[in-house]
């Protein structure tokens, strides 16, 4: 059992650090090359920033952490700009939405936590605490798409 359970840890860990940059590139053309330009989000920034001026795992974590709460703020304050937008009966859609969205993100976090007991290491805190973030910036992002389809 622990070796299937660590297999699909090594699995998840390799699509998570595929699939979790922190960045995306935009393809410029200038004077015929192709370039890549990084264009990170202000709260990646903030926590790339953070984790650079130390190797320490637990202050790494904090950078983390600190990153979720400002993921967090934002997805608060996408929900109070969706409620000014929607009619009481869309806004009522949308916090089933984001009930359901918060089970999820709860169930999320307790299979992480019963993942990374079964691994030995400090690192594998920073891995729990990047998949947290992840769960929480793809919200604060699906939020800011829909706030963007009603300013258009």
């Amino acid at each position: 059992m622990k070796i299937i359970i660590a297999g699909l840890f090594i699995v998840l860990v390799g699509i998570v650090t595929i699939s979790s940059c922190n960045a995306f590139e935009i393809n410029n053309y200038t004077n015929n090359q192709n370039t890549a330009i990084e264009v990170l989000d202000p709260i990646d920034k903030i926590e790339q920033d953070c984790i650079s001026k130390t190797a320490d795992t637990q202050e790494i974590n904090k950078c983390s952490q600190k990153a979720q709460e400002l993921w967090k703020k934002d997805i608060n304050k996408n929900l109070a700009e969706l409620k000014k937008i929607l009619s009481a009966e869309d806004y009522k859609k949308l916090q089933l939405s984001q009930t359901s969205w918060e089970n999820y993100m709860d169930k999320e976090y307790e299979f992480i936590n019963y993942l990374t007991s079964y691994t030995q290491g400090t690192m594998y805190l920073n891995t729990r605490e990047g998949w947290r973030t992840e769960i929480l910036k793809q919200r604060a992002f699906a939020l800011r798409e829909y706030l963007n389809i009603f300013k258009r």
